[in-house]
């Protein structure tokens, strides 16, 4: 199955706002990936910024002006984003089905949302933006059809080094993403969506019959849409985004049993995620979780991991 395939229309829109660090990128034309962090009603962006053998004005100076968190490698760099109504529109559009959010950065002063979704939702999510363009309250900087997640990852590397973390953990049979992995050889991708649990899209090879848990996004490349609740997962995934750890894509599959992940992050932040697999590993009686592999980027890993 290649679902590179079939999700594969790609949207990037901007917003601008008020915020220090936003400020500072459009003063010195700089690029970084981020996490938007709201918690009621206050917004924080989150940077990581690997640490450089030849540091230049920018890499000395930005961590002293943002007072960033030494995290070995790298520094972690946090700063206040004033609520605007434009940080509401971009949860409605995560709200689509199969919208997917690849990567959101700042760039020059503004705040960048890069999306892929499957080409059936494409007309929702263009009349959505035209609705809010005539407001002048977003922009749209492309709509692309037939670009999947290879194409995604591979240009991010080429900004940012990204390497693939593979791990297995027990399947949970409660869970409806797992029972529709193991039911029909599927894979599923995460899709970061808020909420207390995740959201996912599923690659079937064929239809689904049971669809009782199941949004269906599209029947021709039955494609579909659920939640999932696997304990140790959540619980993995809960304390990467304590640490601000980047997952720039994020695959499951089952496999004899056992629950495997793929997840894409930074290469400076792997091994912050490892250490956070080894720790529930070694958390439990009997180890729980098991590394599969862990390697640089390269575009033919999807075949390498069946995904």
């Amino acid at each position: 199955m290649d679902v590179d395939d079939v999700v594969s229309t790609r949207c990037v829109v901007s917003v601008s706002g008020d915020s220090p660090l936003l400020d500072y990128s459009g003063r010195h034309k700089i690029y970084a990936p981020i996490i938007a962090r709201k918690v009621g009603d206050s917004m924080t962006l989150i940077l990581s910024m690997k640490k450089t053998g030849n540091p230049d004005r920018f890499t000395t100076l930005l961590p002293r002006m943002f007072h960033a968190e030494d995290k070995g490698d790298s520094w972690l760099i946090k700063s206040p984003l004033k609520l605007f109504s434009e940080l509401s529109i971009i949860d409605e559009i995560v709200k689509i089905p199969s919208v997917i959010m690849q990567h959101l950065y700042l760039e020059n002063g503004k705040l960048f949302l890069d999306l892929r979704l499957h080409d059936s939702k494409t007309n929702e999510l263009s009349g959505f933006i035209m609705d809010h363009l005539a407001d002048g309250e977003i922009a749209l900087e492309s709509l692309v059809p037939g670009s999947g997640a290879i194409s995604f990852l591979t240009e991010m590397n080429s900004r940012i080094p990204i390497s693939l973390i593979s791990y297995s953990i027990p399947a949970f049979n409660e869970d409806p993403i797992e029972r529709c992995l193991s039911a029909n050889d599927s894979i599923a991708e995460i899709e970061k969506k808020p909420g207390p649990d995740y959201r996912a899209l599923v690659f079937s090879k064929s239809p689904i019959t049971d669809k009782d848990e199941l949004i269906t996004i599209s029947e021709e490349d039955n494609l579909y849409e659920t939640c999932g609740n696997n304990p140790i997962l959540q619980e993995i995934r809960n304390l990467g985004n304590d640490n601000s750890i980047f997952r720039l894509a994020h695959f499951l599959r089952v496999n004899e049993g056992s629950l495997v992940v793929s997840v894409f992050v930074p290469a400076h932040q792997a091994m912050d995620l490892i250490r956070i697999i080894a720790k529930i590993s070694h958390s439990a009686d009997k180890p729980t979780v098991k590394l599969r592999s862990f390697q640089d980027y390269r575009e033919d890993l999807f075949k390498v991991e069946n995904i």
